[in-house]
């Protein structure tokens, strides 16, 4: 990952670099979801009145 996606790794940013591959790593199955959500979302709630 680190490698791959950046062309340098400092260890004055390893922190940033791993919270962010944490971040990938947990949302990987979630896009693939999100049409599925939204349209769900859509169908669930009442429509917002406009005044």
């Amino acid at each position: 990952f680190l490698l791959g996606t950046f062309h340098g790794v400092s260890g004055k940013y390893l922190q940033e670099y791993l919270d962010e591959f944490c971040y990938r790593f947990n949302r990987r199955f979630i896009e693939k979801q999100l049409p599925n959500r939204l349209l769900n979302l859509a169908i669930v709630h009442a429509p917002v009145k406009s005044s």
